[in-house]
């Protein structure tokens, strides 16, 4: 008679969503029907048998523990604020809250052993334009920026505590998102050009400023996160002290491309500045962007290459030290959050880190308790 052991059903549910896959799909996988599977992650009263347990552990990339206690602190989908909320797909939406539950529980075990930064986000009311404008400003005086350019954006973030990563493929479905926590986290999609991935990060950072507690992607808001980053970016003055084109009839492109690589910001962003600032006429503005959908810059610019890409440090910079202080078993990490490897590397999308020691992953249990770890963060 095969033994059943305790089982929660939400963890089975976080973790199929998370690899991807259907129901259909991890059923074939393990033998079970799809209905079957869908009992499981649905009600408390049915357990698998202990080889359908180690089964469904192995294809999911988890150990037969990470199905008996709760991870808690669900995200919702409505928690997360999609760039695109309308026409982001249902099923990306939910693969994207359940890699956030588990990576905001990652960093939960984390925070327990390493001194990441205090979350620091000024937090402001803006109804108007006008208000939007002046938080972008606010925000850089709170954190000393100065006026000039911001180097790294994401760097910023992670100095404010926030914890920046992406979620692979399914980045590319849903453009950008931002989850409020206790620590806030952003996600980007790196599929696309460097001034594109900046304006992304400044978006989302201005909804965990200006938009704690209120749900996002209507017209409103998202208006009001992309005059933010473009304000973040490129203030207001900056703009009017460096375009200085005499012209009343053509767009002085050099020095809008001259802009951009010093402020790193799309041309396409710029040329919205302009005309919203009436440098420009409606005609100019309508025959420049013309110009650059005639010439192929929609969704890549010229001069994107001379724009370096901003990517997370913090995450990355963490795992790397328990890495190197630990090797493969990460100090007991992976076996109290009780995932493998592969699947830590995939939520966190630092396989270059961890990729090196997926090999050796498979270790007795009997290692280095991950408290161990405090010996790091107390040093």
């Amino acid at each position: 008679m095969s033994k059943t052991v305790f089982f929660n059903g939400d963890n089975l549910r976080l973790a199929r969503l998370m690899s991807g896959k259907s129901l259909n799909e991890l059923g074939e996988c393990v033998g079970a029907t799809r209905q079957y599977i869908h009992q499981l992650e649905t009600t408390c009263k049915k357990s698998p048998t202990a080889d359908l347990l180690e089964a469904l552990a192995y294809e999911l990339r988890v150990h037969p523990e990470f199905f008996s206690n709760s991870i808690g602190n669900l995200v919702k989908e409505e928690e997360c604020h999609f760039r695109k909320q309308k026409s982001t797909l249902v099923s990306s939406r939910r693969e994207c809250a359940a890699r956030a539950t588990l990576l905001n529980r990652m960093i939960d075990t984390l925070e327990e052993y390493l001194d990441l930064p205090v979350v620091n986000f000024p937090q402001f009311e803006a109804t108007t334009l006008k208000e939007v404008e002046e938080a972008a400003s606010a925000a850089r005086v709170y954190w000393k920026l100065g006026e000039g350019p911001i180097v790294n954006l994401v760097r910023v973030a992670e100095n404010a505590g926030a914890i920046v990563s992406s979620f692979g493929k399914v980045s590319e479905k849903v453009d950008a998102l931002s989850l409020h926590r206790d620590r806030p986290i952003i996600v980007l999609n790196y599929d696309k050009s460097s001034p594109r991935i900046r304006m992304d990060t400044s978006h989302e950072m201005s909804h965990i400023i200006l938009h704690r507690g209120i749900e996002t992607g209507d017209r409103e808001t998202e208006s009001q996160a992309d005059y933010f980053a473009s304000h973040f970016i490129l203030p207001r003055q900056a703009l009017l002290a460096e375009y200085r084109s005499r012209s009343k009839t053509r767009i002085d492109w050099n020095a809008i491309y001259s802009i951009k690589v010093k402020w790193g910001i799309s041309a396409r962003a710029i040329v919205y500045r302009l005309n919203q600032l009436a440098i420009i006429s409606p005609s100019q503005y309508r025959t420049a962007n013309i110009h650059l959908s005639k010439t192929g810059q929609t969704k890549e610019e010229r001069f994107d290459d001379h724009v370096p890409i901003d990517r997370p440090e913090l995450l990355p910079t963490g795992l790397s030290l328990l890495v190197e202080s630990y090797g493969p078993t990460l100090g007991g990490l992976l076996n109290e959050v009780n995932v493998t490897a592969e699947f830590l590397a995939d939520l966190t999308q630092t396989e270059e880190i961890l990729l090196p020691i997926l090999a050796e992953s498979n270790l007795p249990s009997n290692i280095a308790n991950l408290s161990a770890y405090r010996r790091l963060k107390n040093s």
